[in-house]
C-alpha cells in the first residue's frame, strides 16, 4: 500500500462518501421508477450525473496521486458506466427503454464498481 499524504487521504475520504450518496439515489430512483414516478426519479437522476462528473474529475487526480499501475484498471472501468449513461441519453424520452437501461444496466454497472472502488480505497482510510 502506497503511503498518501493528507489531501490525497480527503480526495479518497471524499470520494468513498460520494459513492454511498449516488447509491442512495439509486435506491430513491429505483423505488420512484417502479413506482412510475418517472419525474422525481430523473431529478435525482440529474444529481446522479452530477456526481459522475465529480468521479471524473477525481479520477485523474488518483491516477496522478496513485500512478496507473494502481488505480488505473478501476478508473478505466467507469468509462463502461459512462457508455450505458450515453445509451440512456439517446432514449431518455422513451419512459419504459430508460427505466429498463436505469435499473437493468446502469445500476448493477455502477453497484460492481462502486464495491471495487471502496475495497481499493478502504485501507487508506484505516489508516
Amino acid at each position: 500500500m502506497l503511503a498518501i499524504d493528507q489531501k490525497h487521504y480527503e480526495i479518497i475520504r471524499q470520494y468513498v462518501d460520494l459513492l454511498a450518496i449516488v447509491e442512495e439515489g439509486f435506491e430513491h430512483i429505483q423505488a420512484k421508477y417502479k413506482l412510475g414516478h418517472f419525474e422525481a426519479g430523473d431529478r435525482v437522476l440529474g444529481d446522479v450525473f452530477l456526481a459522475f462528473s465529480q468521479f471524473e474529475m477525481a479520477n485523474q487526480t488518483l491516477v496522478e496521486a496513485f500512478g496507473k499501475d494502481v488505480i488505473l484498471q478501476e478508473v478505466q472501468l467507469f468509462g463502461s458506466i459512462i457508455e450505458i449513461v450515453e445509451e440512456l441519453e439517446v432514449n431518455f424520452h422513451n419512459e419504459e427503454c430508460k427505466k429498463a437501461i436505469v435499473l437493468s444496466k446502469l445500476i448493477p454497472a455502477f453497484s460492481s464498481w462502486s464495491i471495487l472502488m471502496q475495497a481499493k480505497f478502504q485501507p487508506y482510510l484505516l489508516h
